[in-house]
């Protein structure tokens, strides 16, 4: 078994001892170099507020990306305004998980002799600006996981519907090859645009992203969410966009 193969039997392991099939099945990992130029285009893609890897881990020599794709009952569960509830309770289980998921991987890493560190799942960003010093879905289409769709979501070999995290080390681990295709099939044939119709705050309309729309939203639904059930810590979700896409559920 490879470094990778054992880092991977990790991440694997740790989300099953979280004991939720019924929101999450098996997570994808991927690999990619510190130092690939494509970080360094982040700076200029998203903002100068974003990190290198080695701004967050200055010993840094790989990037650890993995995605907890949901089930199928949780991958529609959003469509149409469907199930809201459920979607918000698996993001915040999965949020948690996270926690747990990266105290794991580098507690192994840290066994080995390597330098490692995670970075939160989530409420990464300044809410007046939205601006976050780290973006999980960027690290995981430079992974290898998966590539963008019209929405700004990130489709993977195992779907848009599921939620992703990182981890930097010191070790080195080949970089995961790109995937062959696009996924998403608005970009890859000029059809579907469900995503774009679905939206309840327009924000993909005419190409152009509006985050500020999306995430007053998401406040909205949140609003809702934690005056009807006190269990939720935030709610501030929506995933219309990912419950109509065809491709947020693959096997």
């Amino acid at each position: 078994m490879s470094f990778a193969e054992d880092v991977i039997r990790v991440i694997r392991s740790s989300m099953e001892k979280i004991q939720r099939p019924d929101l999450f099945r098996k997570p994808i990992c991927g690999f990619s170099a510190a130092d690939d130029p494509r970080y360094k285009e982040l700076k200029t893609v998203i903002g100068p507020w974003h990190c290198l890897p080695t701004e967050l881990l200055p010993e840094a020599k790989t990037v650890i990306s993995y995605y907890v794709p949901f089930t199928k009952e949780v991958a529609k569960a959003p469509k149409n305004g469907g199930n809201l509830a459920l979607w918000a309770e698996s993001y915040e289980v999965v949020n948690r998980a996270f926690d747990f998921v990266g105290e794991q991987v580098v507690h192994f890493l840290q066994e080995r002799g390597y330098q490692a560190t995670g970075f939160a799942a989530t409420h990464t960003f300044d809410p007046k600006l939205l601006r976050s010093p780290w973006s999980h879905r960027s690290a995981a289409v430079i992974s290898g996981l998966g590539t963008f769709g019209k929405n700004r979501m990130v489709i993977t070999e195992k779907g848009s519907a599921g939620r992703f995290c990182t981890v930097f080390t010191s070790a080195e681990i080949p970089p995961t090859p790109m995937p062959e295709e696009e996924f998403c099939l608005f970009l890859k044939e000029g059809r579907c645009g469900l995503c774009v119709k679905a939206c309840p705050a327009n924000v993909l309309a005419e190409d152009q992203w509006q985050p500020f729309a999306c995430y007053d939203h998401c406040l909205e639904n949140a609003a809702v969410l934690t005056s009807e059930r006190n269990d939720f810590k935030d709610g501030d979700v929506c995933g219309r966009c990912i419950g109509v896409c065809p491709r947020r559920y693959m096997e």
